[in-house]
């Protein structure tokens, strides 16, 4: 299952590797002696346990230092790459496509544009000051979680893939529930944090259900949220880390990208499906999200 270059390249390469039709989920424990990856990324969520040893990752240009049982989350598109390692440094990792989730469900639209672990990424086994520190609680139920998934997909006893399915979603949705750490600060806030919480769920609500229509706009955001224009803004982009035009120009783009690869709808009924005004505009959002143009992202993806 290690794949590993020696070569390290200066541009990120994309990882390609085939799931199972019925079960797009796969883990294992890495066998090399030292850890080492170049940059690369790829279109599945990857999740790891530092099951012994210490290495270093770099996420997006941010470099973290994992120990042992630290646990860490990657999104699907996420750059990064393993610099170093301790000697003898053994990774658990679990591997799951977003079609894991049913289309019909809550959780599938959440994930919908890939960002789901961006805001949180390590998990530490000893919790620690700073914005990555999180209760000894949540990370045993992680740990849990993790380990019970390991054991389903090793034994393969009856019903393994439906008991690898609901732990992913136990996975995700614990991880939903507790995206601010549990600072006495959060603490003393719980009631305001969980009211933040159903705001945000509806707007993602919105952002799913009407990104096609190309006169979405933050107003109607704001109202849905119950918020004047001014303080949407500024609550989605603390919720979120990214402002409400680029999530929803996010969600149409991740969209439009599977309509190019899975279907044969012409570029301008895909640019309109998607929400995009105009074609200019499609292929400049295009152009920048992905780094080629529509048409050269289809005959190379097919």
């Amino acid at each position: 299952m290690d794949k590993f270059l020696i070569v390290m390249g200066k541009k990120p390469w994309q990882e390609k590797e085939e799931f199972g039709f019925s079960l797009p989920f796969r883990c294992w424990d890495s066998t090399l002696t030292e850890f080492v990856y170049p940059a690369h990324w790829h279109e599945y969520y990857e999740v790891f346990i530092v099951h012994t040893g210490k290495v270093s990752i770099v996420i997006e240009g941010n470099a973290h230092d994992a120990c042992q049982g630290d646990i860490v989350f990657i999104d699907p598109g996420q750059v990064h790459s393993f610099p170093s390692s301790d000697q003898g440094t053994i990774l658990r990792l679990f591997h799951f496509e977003q079609r894991i989730f049913l289309k019909e469900d809550h959780i599938h639209g959440i994930v919908g544009d890939g960002t789901m672990f961006a805001q949180q990424p390590i998990i530490r086994a000893v919790p620690r000051s700073g914005p990555d520190a999180l209760g000894e609680v949540l990370y045993t139920r992680f740990y849990g979680i993790l380990t019970e998934l390991f054991t389903e997909y090793k034994e393969k006893k009856t019903g393994y893939r439906l008991a690898i399915k609901a732990g992913v979603y136990l996975l995700v949705l614990t991880y939903m529930r507790n995206r601010l750490a549990e600072s006495p600060d959060a603490l003393s806030k719980k009631s305001i944090a969980l009211t933040e919480d159903r705001r945000l769920e509806r707007v993602y609500l919105l952002i799913y259900r009407d990104f096609h229509r190309a006169d979405l706009d933050l107003d109607q955001a704001a109202r849905e949220a119950a918020l004047s224009r001014f303080h949407f803004a500024r609550f989605f982009k603390k919720q979120t880390g990214r402002s409400f035009w680029a999530f929803l120009s996010s969600v149409r783009l991740g969209h439009a990208r599977d309509l190019l690869v899975k279907t044969d709808l012409p570029v301008t009924l895909i640019a309109q499906e998607c929400g995009f005004a105009s074609m200019p505009t499609f292929y400049r959002v295009f152009k920048t999200g992905t780094g080629s143009t529509p048409i050269n992202y289809r005959k190379s993806n097919n």
